[in-house]
C-alpha cells in the first residue's frame, strides 16, 4: 500500500514540471480525494491509510494540508523524488486515471466538483472523517470513474497513437515540437 506523502509527491512531479504549475496545497488534496475514491472503486481497498476531513474547502488529508500549508495559494515545488517504484503496477494505473480525469482542472474546479450534493463531503458533518465506506459507495456509483482500459474500450474512442510489441503506448511526432538543442542559442 502506498503512503499518502507517495502519493502526494506523484500528483507533484507530475503536474509541478509544467510551466504554469498550478498543484496546489487545495489541488493537492482533491487529486488525493479522487485517487483514493477510485481506488477503492477499483481495487475494493483504499491506496493509503489517511483519512479525509470534511473541511470548508472539501475532502482534506489534514497531515498533507499542514505539510504544504506554507505554500498558501503557491504551487507546491517537486522535490525530484522519484516515487514511481514505490507504487504498485494496480496503484500506478489508478493515479493515471485520476490525473487524467483531473489533473487538467483548477483547484476551484475541484472543489466545486466535491461540493455536489450526494457527494461524501456534503454527508458528512463538517470538520469530521469521512467514511472510507461512504467514499467506496460514492466512487462505485455516481461518482464512478472512467479507466483508461474503459476508455480504449468504447466504440467512439479515438487513439493518437498505438501500442508498440512491449504495451507501451507510443504517441505520433508532433510536428510543432522544437527540438532541445534549439534552446542552445538563448
Amino acid at each position: 500500500m502506498a503512503d499518502v506523502f507517495d502519493v502526494a509527491d506523484f500528483f507533484i512531479e507530475l503536474f509541478g514540471q509544467e510551466i504554469e504549475s498550478d498543484i496546489t496545497n487545495l489541488k493537492l488534496n482533491k487529486l488525493l480525494y479522487f485517487a483514493q475514491g477510485h481506488c477503492l472503486a477499483v481495487t475494493g481497498k483504499p491506496l493509503f491509510n489517511d483519512f479525509f476531513e470534511a473541511w470548508e474547502w472539501g475532502p482534506v488529508v489534514p497531515v498533507v494540508y499542514h505539510k504544504y500549508k506554507m505554500c498558501g495559494k503557491n504551487p507546491v515545488e517537486p522535490s525530484g523524488r522519484n516515487v514511481r517504484n514505490l507504487l504498485t503496477p494496480e496503484e500506478f494505473d489508478v493515479l493515471l486515471d485520476v490525473a487524467g480525469e483531473f489533473g487538467k482542472y483548477t483547484a476551484l474546479h475541484l472543489v466545486q466538483k466535491t461540493h455536489k450534493p450526494r457527494t461524501p463531503w456534503a454527508q458528512t458533518e463538517k470538520q469530521k472523517v469521512i467514511n472510507n465506506d461512504v467514499i467506496a459507495a460514492y466512487f462505485t456509483g455516481e461518482g464512478k470513474i472512467e479507466t483508461f482500459s474503459e476508455m480504449l474500450k468504447r466504440k467512439n474512442f479515438q487513439p493518437i497513437g498505438y501500442m508498440d510489441d512491449e504495451g507501451v503506448l507510443v504517441l505520433p511526432a508532433d510536428e510543432y515540437c522544437v527540438e532541445d538543442d534549439y534552446w542552445d542559442d538563448y
